[in-house]
């Protein structure tokens, strides 16, 4: 009778109480978060947090330079388009005054 006793007694050897279980929970809930959100918002969660350690250390960011390269790419399309949107302006303004040129020519009655 005491070998009973002796076994329904005997339980786990540690117990997770419920501050160890709340701390696992943070530690696991709160990075899925964090990328999540930052998923969510269309943005690199390991970037942030490398910028993040880099400001802190004091080394250079890889974010901001890889925005200035964008950046960069990004003003010298710009820069393109808008020599392409110039060449088109000054060829309709000479197409115009053609045109303007043949209506006087119809007015006067030339041909």
């Amino acid at each position: 009778m005491l070998s009973t006793t002796k076994r329904q007694r005997m339980g786990p050897k540690y117990k997770v109480t419920g501050c160890a279980r709340f701390f696992l929970f943070l530690v696991l809930f709160i990075p899925a978060v964090f990328f999540g959100a930052a998923y969510f918002r269309g943005e690199n969660g390991v970037e942030i947090i490398k910028d993040f350690y880099h400001s802190i250390v004091g080394g250079g960011s890889t974010h901001e330079e890889a925005k200035d390269k964008a950046e960069d790419k990004a003003k010298a399309e710009d820069e393109a388009k808008d020599e392409a949107k110039d060449k088109e302006i000054e060829r309709l303004k000479k197409e115009l005054g053609e045109k303007d040129k043949e209506i006087e020519q119809l007015k006067s009655g030339g041909q």
